[in-house]
């Protein structure tokens, strides 16, 4: 059955449904800071690549945000599908600041040497086009993650990873977090939902199922890493399927609904956030842009960037940025640090845009 894994979420989302009622509304407006990520597989077919290199810069220059910024998008692209003449096409994007390359991965019956082998080389690859260059000395890379076949830390067996310490390595490596999650209807749905927080070391699903909430004024110790989450909810105003509400992940596909105000609304409405710092909300939602590239660059994606802009950018209840998956790690590194206002000053924190390295 489909809901099979509702356990791994149920409970989380019925505590946080009972704790919203009683949140304390905070004074002045409410910051949205919206990404968008792609689990971005070309597979080597230049017709796509072909209609993200001329349709993206059009759709995004017809948008912006409060900072007078254009939507931009994360592709976080395959290692395993790697062309390079690929990558250096989608450099003129990140050039053109329509967004920024981070690393997706399916990999499996890997060891810990062999993981970390592959890793290496494909960062060395990345970094010829001034991709996932490193910050910190010591690191091969600086680079955020998002598992092939959801499978972190080997949550769903060595026939997709096989590396129970792999959130240990990617830090090593200079991972700076996962943006994987969620994961509806598969076993690697952590405990956690619409949630940013710190993994610890242990191995297998226990290693992220669980863990510490960011939070204004906790720093991330060296044996956690940071898990990224997009909102996951039942949608009690969604009722198109009609026997039943709609659960929510943020995913923008082939359904060709994400202009719906009523799914736009949901991934607000989970209030992402680092605690104590409610009025910075973080909406990430996600898709396949290789092969669905028709319906993400569509007059659906246009409308959900309207809708964004006339109902999440007044200036008095909500203010919008557009931000990179790299943009709203130092954010929130941000507002662990104290840090409040304007959220956009903080885009290049800590970590600087890809070509400034």
């Amino acid at each position: 059955m489909a809901n099979r894994y509702i356990t791994n979420w149920i409970r989380a989302y019925l505590k946080q449904a009972i704790a919203r009622i009683y949140a304390e509304k905070h004074g002045g407006p409410t910051h949205v800071i919206f990404q968008f990520v792609d689990h971005f597989e070309l597979a080597g077919k230049q017709p796509r690549l072909s209609e993200w290199m001329s349709k993206y810069p059009q759709l995004a220059s017809r948008h912006s945000d409060a900072d007078g910024i254009a939507p931009k998008h994360t592709w976080y692209y395959a290692l395993d599908l790697i062309e390079e003449d690929e990558l250096e096409q989608l450099s003129k994007l990140v050039v053109d600041g329509f967004g920024e390359i981070e690393l997706h991965w399916h990999h499996s019956h890997d060891t810990s040497d062999s993981f970390q082998k592959k890793l290496k080389a494909g960062l060395k690859i990345f970094q010829k086009y001034g991709f996932m260059r490193p910050v910190e000395e010591g690191k091969d890379g600086c680079f955020a993650f998002i598992h092939g076949n959801w499978s972190l830390n080997n949550s769903r067996g060595e026939q997709f990873c096989g590396v129970d310490n792999e959130i240990e390595l990617l830090k090593q490596a200079g991972c700076y977090g996962d943006f994987t999650f969620p994961a509806l209807y598969s076993a690697a749905q952590p405990n956690k939902i619409n949630a940013i927080y710190y993994a610890d070391f242990k191995k297998g699903p226990a290693g992220y199922f669980k863990g510490r909430t960011a939070a204004v004024g906790v720093k991330e110790s060296a044996k956690e890493f940071l898990i990224f989450e997009g909102p996951f909810t039942i949608n009690w105003k969604d009722w198109r399927f009609k026997w039943h509400p709609t659960l929510e992940d943020g995913d923008i596909g082939v359904s060709c609904t994400h202009d719906d105000p009523l799914r736009i609304d949901a991934w607000v409405r989970q209030g992402i956030c680092v605690k104590g710092r409610p009025d910075w909300v973080f909406v990430k939602v996600f898709c396949h842009g290789g092969q669905d590239h028709r319906y993400v660059l569509g007059d659906e994606t246009d409308r959900m960037f309207r809708y964004l802009e006339e109902k999440y950018n007044d200036g008095k209840n909500y203010i919008l940025h557009y931000v990179t998956s790299r943009e709203a790690y130092n954010m929130v590194k941000a507002a662990e640090d104290g840090k409040s206002g304007d959220p956009n000053i903080f885009r290049d924190y800590i970590i600087p845009h890809p070509l400034n390295r």
